[in-house]
Formats: structure tokens, C-alpha cells, sequence
């Protein structure tokens, strides 16, 4: 069974993880499921993430919008274009990854590796 754990530091001042607790040779290990980030309870993970990759998805397009299809010609435009096109990739690349984690977090509450409530332990 699994349980959200949170740890302490960062910039926020905490962050959660789903952990798994088994023994290896008669002692306790915990192994880190999914990092939940911010997300205090898997609902809540849940809940959010989808709106985050949507609001990654439109970031994207709104800097690939901004950038006119002859950007390498612009005199002194071209690194701004270039910078704009970069931080779309990289928007569309954290949508991806949060895809997956979203795909894999209802997985495990699919198949009961969460426990119903899914909260702080």
C-alpha cells in the first residue's frame, strides 16, 4: 500500500511524494512511486494537473504564435524569436512529462496501489 509522504526544503518549503513501503532483508525501505510536487493529496494531484498541462499546452502556442514565419530574416529580432520558440519546446516537453505522471498516478489508483483517500500520512 501506498501513502503520500512530504519532505521538506526546496523553495516552497515542502513538497510530497507517493511512497511505497516494503522490507528488503527484514528492514523497512520506502520507495518513491511519483513526486506529487505541491500536490498534498493524490485527489488533489489529480484534480490539478490536468489544468497545468492545458496551461502549458496554450503557453506553448502562444509563444510559437508570436514568432512571424520569416523570424531568421528579422534584423535583431532573431535571438528573441529563437529564445520564444525554445520556451514553446520547452513547454510542450513539461506537458509531456506531466502527461505521463498523470497517466501513471491514475494507474496505480486503477489498479489500488493508492488507498482510496490517497492523504498525508
Amino acid at each position: 500500500m501506498a501513502f503520500v509522504r512530504k519532505k521538506s526544503g526546496g523553495n516552497y518549503g515542502g513538497y510530497y511524494q507517493l511512497v511505497e513501503s516494503r522490507r528488503v532483508d527484514g528492514q523497512p525501505r520506502q520507495k518513491v512511486l511519483l513526486h506529487l510536487g505541491l500536490h498534498p493529496t493524490v485527489e488533489d494531484a489529480l484534480k490539478k494537473w490536468p489544468r497545468e498541462i492545458k496551461k502549458l499546452r496554450r503557453d506553448a502556442v502562444q509563444d510559437r504564435e508570436g514568432v512571424p514565419e520569416s523570424h531568421d530574416s528579422a534584423v535583431g529580432m532573431r535571438t528573441f524569436y529563437r529564445d520564444c520558440l525554445k520556451r514553446a519546446d520547452s513547454f510542450d516537453r513539461q506537458a509531456d512529462e506531466l502527461e505521463k505522471k498523470l497517466a501513471r498516478l491514475r494507474d496505480f489508483k486503477a489498479t489500488g496501489v493508492v488507498p482510496s483517500t490517497g492523504r498525508l500520512v
